[in-house]
């Protein structure tokens, strides 16, 4: 049993890392070329509207994914009545937001964003019809078919994207790509997965779920807010030029940190549905869990940081340069996030979410309070201060969490603090190089790269740390 496990567990992170890699290898591809084709002014205008997308699909949602997930159970009536009740949610928010859609466009002096909103809040309405069937491959933790269909959703409304780009329709362009993957992987997620909603709704069902998912949605959807109230206020006290160069440090700081969190979350949380309340053994998964983690996303972070001006010019045209030092800051803090995710995944499993929600009300109060300080010394200064914040979130999260396994600080600090240390000594010298004659801009991100890479991981070993060995493991046991 144990063993038949192991092996699904592996499989399913294997394909959850090519889900996500996958995902962001695409959105790499298509906006490297369509920020050549579209004004980076268009990308912020979006990047705004993006932002309301994000808390309706919170809304719509309404926690019930994670209460059917967790649940052991489901009947079908279960899953019918949250189909139907996500619909209705949605459907309720969109009439809402089309009608908003006057006064958005009012409060930053920008006609377009009336018509361009309601368009793309489509995307949330299309999505709520395929929640409960991503529900269904998550509970059978089916990541290959979930890979399949996300990838290929993606590679479709990105070449589409492209194409219109190509014949001048701008910033629709980018619109239409939004709306066209909502769309696409909500038909082939009714496609692929077998189930199919029943004529029949419960509220008795809705209410019984809504105990723990209630929690849940004041926890994401108060996230939600503050973490992306940024771009908002950026474009209303500067311009939409800055929220372009922020967002775009934002995803190419969350390229890395967020395969690696979404990659092992998404299994760590059915990998631990299914341990039967033995303590000790969910204390050492979560323990080599946060190892795993903490040596991937420290290296990755302090390199990201090093190399963010060659990644920068080779990725973007000249006029995003300004994109650098806002990656070098988010990627301090990006550094926590993969961590910091494993909070959730955690306490969603013992089923505190009332505790993740005191969490994370501490973090974005934190949030709200850092904003209203960096804001006043600019937008770079706004960005260090959302960046501290992860790392002070983190330490405080996980003393607050791992309280429910025992875990204690000193053993946090005892599993990831090495890590941290050797990807400093390993990396951060790598920063003379741009003191040296090498002009190349391709040497000035591969140089520190190997270089960097390498000692690193000899330095590990010479440690005489198993963690390397523990991660190699975990890769083959997920290529069978």
């Amino acid at each position: 049993m144990a063993d038949s496990l192991k092996r699904k567990t592996g499989v399913a992170l294997f394909w959850s890392f090519v889900d996500k890699g996958g995902q962001q290898v695409i959105q790499f591809i298509f906006f490297y070329i369509l920020a050549r084709l579209v004004l980076k002014e268009d990308f912020g205008i979006v990047g705004i509207l993006a932002v309301f997308t994000a808390i309706a699909n919170i809304l719509q949602e309404s926690g019930f994914s994670s209460a059917l997930i967790r649940k052991k159970n489901v009947l079908q009536e279960e899953y019918s009545s949250v189909f139907y009740f996500n619909i209705v949610v949605s459907l309720s928010i969109y009439i809402l937001l089309f009608f908003s859609a006057p006064l958005i466009s009012s409060f930053y002096e920008k006609p377009i964003l009336t018509d361009l909103s309601r368009f793309i809040f489509l995307a949330f309405v299309f999505s709520a019809f395929g929640i409960v069937q991503n529900v269904h491959l998550i509970k059978s933790m089916n990541f290959k078919t979930n890979t399949r269909i996300t990838l290929l959703a993606g590679v479709i409304s990105g070449l589409v994207a492209i194409a219109m780009a190509y014949k001048g329709f701008g910033i629709w362009s980018i619109a239409s790509q939004l709306v066209l993957q909502s769309f696409l992987r909500t038909v082939f997620l009714w496609f692929f997965v077998r189930w199919k909603p029943k004529m029949q709704f419960s509220v008795i069902h809705i209410r019984k779920m809504s105990a723990y998912s209630i929690k849940l949605l004041l926890t994401t959807l108060l996230n939600q807010i503050c973490g992306n109230i940024v771009p908002l206020i950026i474009g209303k006290k500067f311009d939409f030029m800055q929220v372009a160069a922020y967002n775009q440090a934002g995803k190419l700081n969350n390229i890395p940190q967020s395969i690696i969190s979404d990659g092992i979350k998404s299994v760590a949380y059915p990998l631990l549905t299914n341990i039967d309340e033995d303590e000790e053994r969910e204390k050492r998964i979560f323990r080599k869990v946060v190892r795993i983690t903490a040596f991937i996303s420290f290296p990755v972070a302090i390199m990201l940081i090093v190399t963010a001006k060659p990644i920068v010019g080779i990725y973007l045209p000249p006029e995003w340069a300004d994109v650098t030092p806002f990656l070098q800051v988010l990627a301090v803090g990006g550094a926590f996030f993969p961590l910091y995710s494993l909070i959730s995944s955690l306490l969603q499993y013992k089923g505190k979410s009332g505790l993740l929600l005191k969490i994370e009300l501490f973090r974005n109060i934190l949030l709200l309070c850092s904003i209203a300080i960096g804001v006043q010394y600019g937008v770079l200064g706004l960005v260090t201060c959302i960046s501290g914040v992860s790392a002070i979130s983190f330490f405080f999260g996980m003393y607050i969490s791992g309280r429910t396994i025992s875990y204690t600080i000193k053993e946090i600090l005892f599993d990831i603090s090495p890590y941290l240390g050797i990807a400093i000594v390993s990396f951060l010298p790598m920063l003379l190089l741009y003191r040296t004659e090498i002009n190349n801009i391709y040497l000035q991100l591969l140089i520190p790269f190997f270089a960097g890479s390498c000692v690193y991981l000899f330095i590990v070993k010479v440690l005489g740390s198993v963690i390397i060995k523990e991660t190699i493991d975990f890769i083959k046991q997920s290529l069978k």
